[in-house]
């Protein structure tokens, strides 16, 4: 009788640790919206400088893409998030309206086809 409450008890205490693993791991992929690489900060950061427009060269999901602050000299790569429902598209031209910015929220950290890690600032429209 006695090991029998000895393993129902480490039976419970196995099922319970594995439901706890699973929400830890649940909860981590969605601090990073499903994208691996992606670092977001407790708090929204500075502007990013841009020349008025931005323009996608490769969508990674329908709202998230990286894209040229500028040409491909002056600019620098960023990771583009919208969480306002909109899809992004490749060469797509996006222009920044007067009063809002390109805001960094993150860093996404991710390796080309050439094998060199690159970590890029993670940026909404606001």
């Amino acid at each position: 009788m006695k090991k029998l409450l000895v393993f129902s008890g480490g039976f419970a205490a196995g099922i319970i640790a594995t439901i706890l693993i699973a929400i830890f791991i649940n909860s981590a992929n969605q601090s990073n919206d499903g994208l691996i690489g992606l670092t977001a900060f407790p708090k929204k950061g500075e502007c990013i400088k841009t020349q008025g427009e931005i323009e996608v060269f490769q969508v990674l999901k329908p709202n998230m893409a990286l894209a040229n602050t500028g040409d491909v000299l002056n600019g620098i790569v960023v990771l583009l998030v919208n969480y306002d429902g909109k899809s992004y598209y490749d060469e797509q031209k996006i222009k920044i309206p007067a009063g809002k910015c390109a805001r960094q929220i993150g860093t996404y950290q991710y390796t080309t086809k050439n094998e060199i890690v690159k970590t890029v600032p993670v940026v909404i429209i606001e």
